[in-house]
């Protein structure tokens, strides 16, 4: 059954999507019609002593705090809107275990949150936000969110998470909300956002002038993507990566793109690569706590040249990774449609056929919430406890319906707990012969390489991977 849950909040209003909201626009927009790969899910446990009423006022409270909630997009001649409801319907569907037969919370979650997550949001007439919530003999356990892409990211649905697991336990005590879409919205025309934008695309340009063709061209005149897929799961390769970042005082994500990125460029037989970060521009006190659609890319470039880099060691490519990253997360925030226009008159120029990119990934959107690895070995038991974990490594080619916009090769990093698991699809012929499972098989390799052997360097990494 459902419970109509009303919702007023006397904010209507409308205005043009902010930088980060065009974004996805354009990439929802380029995708069929039909393809949904792009909805969340979330889960949010219902603490003891709370009943459906108590569910349905925290999911009232909740979508009435997120102007993005309830939100509807629309084209227009002068470009996509966003028009903010001041009031409406939220449907939450009522689901009984009893009800269900011999079916557990787990198993009952996963098929009821696929159901909810798997249909098209329309986004110009219906809310972007669908909620269930599971019962046992009449006592709320578990509420479920599914949202539209255009709504929110991974990184702000973890923000609504958190909300409604607050707004459930003591609702008093949930802060008040961060800047609304409409606000940054304002930011972003202010002279202080034009000029950050500015900044941007001038590095994007500088860039864009000098990298490799083969960074920045797709492959085919037609475009169509012939993509195939890989994915490891890696025990012996997160031991590595933490004890590198531990080692050297960098992220464990930016030990991936250092490897991820040099590897790369051997591949290609190149002396450098670029890699288009997705990324959460939450740089502002003002933007920490939006809640919508909110990424956008960053340009990470690194060379990597065996002749300029021969002696140098992980540590020093590491550090100069963790500064590529900060000049990447630096000129990130500027309107997607202004770099498109930007690109597509360089690329006439350079004579290449644009929109053909390498993509990174960071999808840990649950990361506040997660467990911190355990410590990393001293380097002495280090070569030891990698090679006993080397055997548990699964690679595997799955069938994934994901249609990555514009891309010759896109990394997924999922994990990177006790076990490093990154998925990979690449344009078929990008490598030449080499497909997505011989990259990540030889990323493990050269991840564990930089960590136990002491002298490894750029070029002796490069050779091997070449």
């Amino acid at each position: 059954m459902n419970v109509d849950i009303p919702f007023r909040t006397g904010r209507a209003a409308e205005g043009p999507l902010i930088w980060a909201q065009l974004a996805i626009w354009n990439v929802l927009r380029w995708l069929p019609v039909e393809d949904t790969t792009l909805n969340l899910l979330v889960r949010v446990p219902v603490p003891d002593g709370r009943g459906l009423a108590d569910v349905a006022d925290g999911l009232r409270r909740l979508v009435e705090r997120h102007d993005s909630l309830h939100t509807v997009y629309a084209d227009t001649p002068a470009g996509p809107v966003q028009r903010v409801l001041a009031e409406g319907v939220l449907a939450l569907q009522v689901h009984e275990l009893d009800d269900l037969g011999d079916v557990g919370l787990e198993e009952a979650a996963a098929g009821i949150g696929e159901a909810l997550r798997s249909p098209r949001f329309d986004i110009g007439a219906d809310l972007p936000l669908r909620a269930a919530v599971l019962l046992c003999a009449g006592r709320p356990l578990l509420v479920l969110l599914a949202a539209s892409h255009m709504a929110v990211d991974g990184w702000s649905f973890n923000i609504v998470r958190a909300d409604l697991a607050g707004l459930l336990a003591d609702p008093a005590g949930v802060a008040e909300p961060g800047q609304q879409p409409l606000e940054r919205g304002e930011y972003e025309r202010s002279a202080v956002g034009r000029r950050r934008e500015a900044k941007a695309l001038a590095f994007w340009q500088r860039h864009l002038e000098s990298l490799p063709d083969r960074m920045i061209e797709r492959p085919r005149d037609d475009g169509t993507p012939r993509l195939d897929w890989g994915l490891i799961q890696s025990p012996a390769m997160a031991l590595a990566v933490h004890a590198l970042a531990a080692r050297h005082g960098v992220p464990s994500a930016t030990v991936l793109l250092g490897g991820v990125t040099l590897q790369l460029a051997a591949y290609l037989g190149e002396e450098e690569a670029a890699l288009r970060m997705i990324v959460s521009t939450r740089f502002r006190p003002a933007s920490r706590g939006v809640v919508a659609a909110f990424n956008q890319n960053a340009l990470f470039r690194l060379d990597c040249a065996p002749g300029r880099h021969g002696a140098e060691t992980v540590g020093q490519l590491l550090r100069r990774s963790a500064d590529a990253a900060f000049a990447a997360y630096a000129h990130c925030e500027y309107d997607p449609f202004a770099l498109d226009a930007m690109f597509a008159a360089l690329a006439a120029r350079r004579g290449v056929r644009p929109n053909g990119y390498c993509f990174f990934n960071d999808t840990r959107f649950g990361l506040l919430d997660a467990d911190p690895p355990a410590p990393p070995p001293g380097d002495d038991d280090l070569a030891a406890r990698v090679a006993d974990l080397l055997p548990a490594t699964k690679l595997r080619s799955p069938v994934i319906d994901r249609l990555p916009m514009h891309a010759n090769f896109f990394m997924f990093l999922m994990d990177l707990g006790e076990t490093a698991e990154l998925m990979l699809s690449v344009d078929r012929g990008f490598f030449g012969r080499r497909g997505p499972l011989g990259f990540l098989a030889d990323l493990e390799r050269l991840i564990v390489r930089a960590a136990v052997d002491a002298g490894a360097t750029t070029a002796g990494l490069y050779a091997a991977v070449r």
